[in-house]
């Protein structure tokens, strides 16, 4: 998948926007490596997320 199509492919693992081009977090699942982008708002609501590879769950 080409990179601008990956940043466009980008949602938040919470409520599900999409967060390209938004003041997003992107960083990688600590159970299992998967990439895992949240949105400003849900990380600031501390809103919990579930990753889609390994289930591995956090605030």
């Amino acid at each position: 998948m080409s990179e601008s199509r990956q940043k466009r492919a980008q949602k938040c693992v919470s409520c599900g926007i999409n967060v390209a081009g938004t003041n997003a977090a992107s960083f990688d699942c600590p159970e299992c490596g998967t990439g895992i982008h949240r949105c400003s708002k849900c990380r600031k609501q501390s809103n919990l997320y579930k990753c889609p590879s390994c289930g591995f769950t956090g605030p």
